[in-house]
C-alpha cells in the first residue's frame, strides 16, 4: 500500500509535467524557422504552418530534428 506523501505526489507530477509541457509548447514560434530536420528520408514532418512536428518509426529506422540556434 502506498503511504500518503507518496499518492499525493502522482497528482503533483503530472500536474508540473502539464504546466512544464504546455510552457515548452507556448515557447516554440514556427518550427520551419527553428529546426531542421536531420534525417528520416520522409518520416519526419512539419505540418500545420510549422506548429506541428511528427516523428516516425519503422523497423529499421527513425527520424530527426536539430535546433537551428
Amino acid at each position: 500500500m502506498a503511504s500518503p506523501s507518496t499518492s499525493n505526489l502522482s497528482p503533483k507530477l503530472l500536474l508540473v509535467s502539464v504546466l512544464f509541457g504546455s510552457l515548452v509548447i507556448a515557447s516554440v514560434g514556427n518550427l520551419h524557422k527553428d529546426f531542421d530536420i536531420t534525417w528520416g528520408d520522409g518520416r519526419a514532418k512539419i505540418l500545420d504552418n510549422g506548429q506541428l512536428l511528427t516523428l516516425s518509426l519503422d523497423k529499421t529506422s527513425g527520424s530527426g530534428f536539430q535546433s537551428i540556434e
